[in-house]
């Protein structure tokens, strides 16, 4: 199938502007300067076949870019023709003959003279062979006649020596079939593809007939238009080009595409392709909107491309590439051979544009792109200079074309001819989208995409997306982008189903400290808590509690609890909560001040404490100490349980979490809402008596919810110990140990430290808090024992995702589906369902929804939403946090949506890097951040030991895309962790940073001829090993000149691909110093084996 080339001069489809103010004027301007530029071209003559021919731009480009694939079928363009009726094989070899003598291109060759390369036109042959198989009477023909198609497609082409076509007959009945014919793309594009089988089935009739085909002869070759194209390329009009795309590319963004895997460090450019024909009527539909919007189809079918690519990546500066015929010459117009240029059409969706709007801005991104296309793709990339990385296509990673120019079926010689696509599983870009208009039968989606990068699934959802969008913007011209629907009625049911957990276990109306005391009172010598040798059962747990809600009557809406590690701390917040109040931790490290202030802002006055802390506390507090002498005396005052009127909407307690200003934020959390949640996580961890759960969070943090009452409501026992035990690896290791611990809830900086086979009473694990690396879950998964990746702010109650994690990990686990009474949903930024498999933000609704935050009503309204996909009157979470949900239902987390990193334009994983690196020898942890524009690694090592920068590097450079590389490393001991044990990033040091280096000369033989090499080739003088290749204005044709005299220098042959491992004079230099030492290690091994057998 042809592929990539846009069809036809623009000037038979233009039409003019009308949808927005001045545009028809500009528009009928652009056509005067399009006319007066088509009329006054240079004349277009033969030149003669005497001297050196040079390459035309584009096919310059196209010798380059074969270099930088050698051995790979990236540039052959194969295309199928079916072939039904009786055939004459000799006269389809006379016909194949009487083209390839009529289009040297087909008869070209290209040599190179130190790196610079130039045409070789062989004489017309008297016979172009087409190897005849017979598949007739085989079990499985067409299998055998794929696999032999798929042979002829990606067999490679060796441009200086030729020929640079194939071809391949296989006979898969007696009437019926199979041409394969295979070009490489330097010798032509989708334009001549079409050119090549009208010729070829014209010249067939007539050889079958016995006449001539009557074909108009060619006033010029291809040869001669790459004279005249660099004769016309005078430095006036390329300067002119080049002042309009500096300008409309400026600052140009990378368009973030989901992806199913990571960006590997180089393009392998193995590929699929998938095809889609749209339904029947839809090509007229569209034909009448674009006549309508007084556009061409392209513009219509490009400005539906860009709407899918807005929702799906809320890009709303959306760059393709686009390939244009490049026939701006009438003569040219019928000649076989590589004219296509490739252009990049950047389009502004923003505002939410109606479709209609959004047709008019494409029109003229498209107009101005085919004014402007005189100047060649590898020019442009010259002078733009983007960021080389050879994991990517430069300027853009998209492409979208519409191919106009193809050969539909027909007769020829009695023969119907079928034209049919031939893969060759190889993909230049990481996606490009084909619009083919199919003559007499309509319109086919094809896509070609890197399988490095996405799965085929993903792509065929994104071809059905965009039928979808094209279906929609016919039927309604003004639907503004953020109306349109890429899920469809089926997958909007589906997508809705993944996002609902099972049914809440039913709270019944009760509150959090009845749950536990129904436990108190089915066993009450049962141990609760377990505390530096000492056991307080439930019955005595229940009665110290009972206790201090007496002497807390009336101390208000909220009571503070502010209290050391131990059995106190469970007795104070059940007692608070028997007290009918809510309770507020506060954290005894705190400063003193923050805890004033978290009172003051809840307007708490009673805070239950003892003396040892008890100072921290602000005048005008009360507190109510524990350890006062008359602290029991209320036990003979009232021998009944307090029985205060508590609903389950009444608040159960206030914890403050961080906020964006630096002023925290009280989230409200009710009784009904906790119960759910603890019920919940009882029956998730089949929490029950005999096990024993490690209290390890700070009791200021909504984590501790899960370690107090999941345990205290399940007839488990609390193993608790002092602060400074738990923060000591090996102390708490011990601790673990000799009390027997089955269920915790670890952060993942602690797991890294501890030896997971250490503990075999260790069941389940409830581990979250923040992304962590899949060779953690791998070290702690063993075999008897649950490994959950838990996903939840504080204002969702702790926890409301949950993930049991199966077998063994390549990455980082996913947070999974939602846990019983919740719902989360991935929202897109138009406030729609993402599709599968696409970012959005994820919102949280169902039972564990907190009220919201105290005394916040504005931010409150602002985050706690009416849930637009649930029951009437619920409400959701706006989490801040990306996620993505997998076609499983399976969510994976992505971070915070406002700490997205950017590093010159790429977005950026910090897990993805962080991964790799924990992969390398002795790095144990990784954390990657952003720091003044720079990714910036801090690592943990097995020994301590401060890596090698520049071996760190160079095994990045081989794993991660360039961009994605660290420029700095900073070894630590250890993480430095907040109190509730997460990295506290704002402690984590920045990088040593050395003074200026002055230019390094070269030191070595090697670097000194390397030296000047560069400077012969790139007109530069003073060079440093440092220096970079392209920063010195280095571009591919230079690669091949300097590739060339290294080859003549050290006789090591370079792969230009090393230009980008190894862009500077010290990189190369060490890179033909390992070369030559393999090559003489080959040489001393055939030594020795040949002495060895000669004895």
């Amino acid at each position: 199938m042809p592929r990539f080339e846009a069809g036809g001069p623009i000037p038979a489809r233009v039409r003019t502007a009308r949808t927005v103010t001045g545009e028809v004027t500009e528009a009928k301007r652009l056509l005067r300067e399009l006319g007066a530029r088509r009329t006054a071209t240079v004349p277009l003559v033969p030149v003669a076949r005497d001297r050196p021919l040079p390459l035309s731009f584009a096919g310059q480009r196209l010798w380059f870019l074969d270099k930088w694939t050698p051995e790979q079928p990236v540039y052959n363009s194969p295309l199928g023709l079916r072939l039904y009726g009786d055939l004459d094989h000799g006269q389809l070899i006379a016909a194949l003959t009487t083209v390839v003598a009529r289009h040297e291109s087909l008869r070209t060759r290209y040599s190179e003279d130190h790196g610079v390369p130039h045409q070789i036109i062989d004489p017309a042959p008297d016979r172009v062979d087409i190897p005849l198989t017979d598949l007739t009477g085989r079990a499985d023909v067409e299998e055998e006649a794929r696999a032999l198609a798929h042979e002829v497609a990606t067999g490679s082409f060796d441009l200086a020596a030729g020929p640079l076509l194939r071809a391949r007959l296989i006979r898969l009945a007696p009437a019926e079939h199979l041409l394969v014919l295979c070009i490489h793309h330097i010798a032509t594009d989708g334009w001549s593809t079409g050119i090549l089988v009208a010729e070829l089935t014209a010249c067939y009739a007539a050889a079958v007939a016995g006449t001539t085909p009557g074909l108009a002869p060619l006033p010029v070759q291809y040869a001669d238009f790459a004279v005249w194209e660099r004769e016309r390329a005078s430095a006036e009009s390329t300067e002119r080009l080049l002042a309009y795309w500096r300008e409309r590319l400026a600052d140009l963004p990378v368009l973030d595409l989901p992806t199913d895997r990571p960006r590997p460090a180089e393009q392998s450019f193995r590929g699929a392709t998938t095809v889609l024909r749209l339904p029947d009527g839809l090509r007229t539909r569209l034909t009448e909107l674009a006549r309508a919007e007084q556009a061409t189809l392209l513009s219509v079918l490009l400005a539906a491309f860009n709407a899918l690519l807005t929702c799906c990546t809320g890009a709303k500066d959306v760059v393709v590439g686009s390939v244009f015929s490049g026939r701006d010459h009438p003569d040219i117009e019928r000649l076989i051979g590589f004219f296509a240029n490739t252009l990049v059409l950047r389009t502004d969706t923003s505002g939410d544009p109606a479709f209609s709007e959004l047709v008019a801005r494409t029109r003229e991104t498209v107009l101005g792109a085919h004014l402007h296309q005189g100047i060649g793709f590898d020019r442009l990339v010259r002078e733009l200079h983007p960021e080389r990385d050879a994991s990517r296509n430069p300027l853009f990673q998209v492409s979208f074309t519409l191919q106009n120019a193809t050969a539909g079926s027909g007769m020829a010689g009695g023969l119907r001819v079928v034209p049919e696509a031939v893969g060759q599983g190889t993909a230049r870009f990481d996606l490009a989208v084909q619009v083919t208009e199919v003559p007499g039968e309509g319109l086919d989606l094809w896509a070609e995409y890197a399988t490095d990068l996405f799965d085929g699934e993903r792509i065929e959802r994104l071809l059905a997306q965009y039928a979808a969008v094209l279906d929609q913007v016919c039927a309604d011209p003004g639907v503004p982008l953020s109306r349109l629907d890429l899920l469809g009625a089926e997958r909007r049911a589906l997508a809705l189903r993944h996002s609902v957990g099972p049914k809440a276990p039913g709270a019944r109306g009760r509150l959090l400290h009845q749950l536990f005391e129904e436990r108190a009172g089915a066993d009450p010598d049962a141990p609760a808590c377990l505390f530096e040798g000492t056991t307080v059962s439930y019955g005595e747990l229940d009665a110290r509690a009972d206790r201090l809600a007496r002497r807390l009557a009336g101390a208000g809406e909220v009571v503070g609890v502010l209290l050391p590690r131990g059995p106190d701390l469970p007795a104070a917040l059940l007692g608070v909560l028997k007290s009918g109040a809510a309770y507020l931790p506060l954290d005894p490290g705190y400063p003193s001040d923050r805890i004033a202030w978290m009172l003051d802002d809840a307007d708490c006055r009673t805070v239950v404490t003892v003396r040892d802390v008890a100072g921290l506390l602000p005048a005008g507090v009360s507190p109510v100490l524990l350890d006062a002498e008359d602290a029991g005396e209320a036990v003979d005052t009232d021998e009944g349980g307090p029985a205060p009127v508590v609903d389950p909407a009444c608040a159960a307690y206030v914890i403050y979490t961080s906020g964006s200003t630096g002023r925290p934020k009280g989230v409200v959390v009710e009784h009904r809402q906790v119960v759910e949640f603890v019920l919940a996580i009882v029956e998730t961890f089949r929490l029950g008596p005999g096990d024993r759960v490690l209290q390890f969070a700070n009791p200021a943090f909504d984590v501790s919810v899960f370690d107090f009452f999941s345990a205290l409501t399940s007839g488990a026992s609390l193993v608790q110990a002092p602060v400074e035990v738990l923060h000591d690896f090996g102390t708490l290791a011990e601790l673990m140990r000799t009390t027997g611990v089955t269920v915790t809830d670890l952060p993942p900086t602690i797991l890294a430290e501890l030896d997971a086979a250490a503990f075999p009473d260790l069941r389940a694990l409830f581990v979250g808090l923040e992304p962590y690396p899949g060779d953690l879950v791998n070290r702690w998964n063993i075999p008897g024992r649950e490994f959950h990746n838990a996903y939840g702010p504080t204002e969702a109650t702790v926890a409301c995702i949950d993930h049991l994690v199966p077998g063994v990990l390549d990455g980082p686990p996913p947070i999974g589906l939602p846990l019983a009474g919740y719902r989360a949903y991935v929202v897109d930024g138009r406030g729609d369902l993402a599709p599968d498999g696409v970012p959005g933000e994820l919102y949280i609704g169902g039972t564990g929804v907190a009220r919201g935050y105290l005394n916040r009503p504005g931010l409150t309204a602002e985050k706690f939403l009416p849930d637009p996909f649930g029951p009437p009157g619920s409400r959701v979470y706006r989490t801040g946090d990306l996620a993505v949900r997998r076609h499983d239902g399976v969510l994976t987390f992505h971070g915070r949506a406002d700490r997205q990193l950017k590093v010159r334009g790429l977005r950026v994983e910090p897990g993805e890097i962080e991964a790799v690196l924990t992969d390398q020898p002795g790095i144990r942890q990784a954390l990657v951040t952003l720091r003044d524009g720079a990714l910036v690694a801090h690592l943990v090592t097995a020994d301590g030991a401060v890596p090698d920068s520049t071996a760190l590097r160079d095994a990045l450079s081989a794993l991660l895309p360039v961009g994605l590389v660290p420029s700095a490393f900073v070894a630590l001991d250890s993480f430095p962790l907040n109190a509730n044990g997460k990295i506290d990033h704002a402690r984590l040091p920045d990088p040593e940073r050395p003074d200026a280096a002055e230019r390094t000369g070269p030191r070595t033989p090697t670097e000194t001829r390397l030296a000047e090499i560069w400077s012969e080739v790139l007109g530069v003088t003073d060079l440093g090993v440092h220096d970079d290749f392209f920063s010195l204005g280095g571009n591919s044709l230079r690669i091949t000149q300097i590739t060339s005299r290294v080859r003549e220098a050290f006789g090591v042959g370079l792969e230009l691909r090393a230009f980008f491992r190894a862009s500077t004079i010290a990189g190369l230099a060490a890179l033909i110093e390992s070369e030559e030492l393999a090559a003489a290690d080959e040489d001393l091994l055939a030594e020795l084996l040949d002495d060895l057998e000669a004895k």
